[in-house]
């Protein structure tokens, strides 16, 4: 009966650690402060300590393991969008400071080795929580809550996506419309597509190629790097787009920083983005 009463108990708090790891996960305690943030010199979202806000990583990353009394949840297997996996401990933490401005409460990261040198990697898990404002003017990164919405112009380009942290879109590339696009501040060139598209698109526009070094989280590769002097993107014309051969299909960081404003709002799974002039 000792032996029972004793399973019983150990199975009860199993129970219940996995569904308090579980609400972890998803993030059901997470919550952010509202403040403005700095961003660095870098063309993707990355501030000047080297936390980067980045919309293509669906789970968060800590570089150091030492911050706001870490606990431990489960190993999880973390995807770099290029087909590299790796097992990695996801932990939970009480208390996280970006640029001492900003404090992010009760989320889940993993922690380890990876490629890039990043301080932090803000991803989905707690950017889908509220919403942002970027102001490409003075380079800053506003967070705003849920009711937050600014006067956005009806010229605004508007994308919108279904997955609350896989924000996918469909973009049209001349008269090629391309589906499962994911919109990736982590991303620092303009678009990301596969060599089938980009063969279509070469053929109607002057371009010029070179090889470059591509970082993912666990590898460097060696890409495709396609300027366009001119592309149709959503039946408005852009200069000098910057795409890049990869698997994953992206719309990267230097892409929203051709506009003035973008407001990215969480609540409503849109992403507005609009210039006082026309010119992209």
């Amino acid at each position: 009966m000792i032996f029972k009463n004793v399973m019983i108990f150990i199975l009860s708090l199993i129970t219940v650690w996995i569904v308090v790891a579980f609400f972890c996960y998803k993030g059901f305690f997470t919550n952010i402060e509202i403040g403005q943030i700095q961003l660095g010199d870098c063309r993707d979202f990355t501030t000047q300590d080297g936390v980067i806000f980045d919309t293509g990583a669906q789970s968060s990353y800590i570089s150091s393991n030492n911050i706001g009394f870490p606990i431990f949840l489960f190993p999880v297997s973390v995807n770099d969008g290029e087909g590299n996996n790796k097992i990695l401990p996801m932990y939970f933490t009480q208390y996280f400071e970006v640029n001492d401005k900003v404090k992010i409460k009760n989320f889940a990261y993993f922690s380890g080795p990876i490629n890039n040198q990043f301080e932090a990697i803000i991803g989905m898990n707690v950017l889908s929580k509220l919403n942002m404002l970027f102001l490409s003017p003075q380079n800053t990164l506003d967070i705003k809550s849920f009711d937050f919405k600014p006067q956005i112009p009806s010229s605004a380009t508007i994308l919108q996506y279904k997955d609350r942290i896989s924000p996918k879109v469909t973009l049209r590339l001349d008269n090629e419309v391309i589906d499962d696009i994911l919109i990736d501040t982590g991303f620092d060139g303009d678009l990301s597509i596969d060599e089938h598209y980009i063969e279509k698109l070469k053929s109607n526009h002057s371009c010029d190629s070179m090889i470059s070094t591509n970082k993912t989280l666990f590898h460097t590769q060696t890409v495709k790097n396609i300027t366009f002097s001119e592309l149709y993107i959503n039946k408005r014309l852009y200069k000098n787009i910057h795409v890049v051969q990869l698997k994953g299909r992206l719309l990267g960081s230097k892409f929203l920083k051709r506009f003035d404003r973008v407001f990215w709002d969480s609540k409503n799974l849109t992403v507005y983005m609009w210039n006082e002039n026309e010119e992209y």
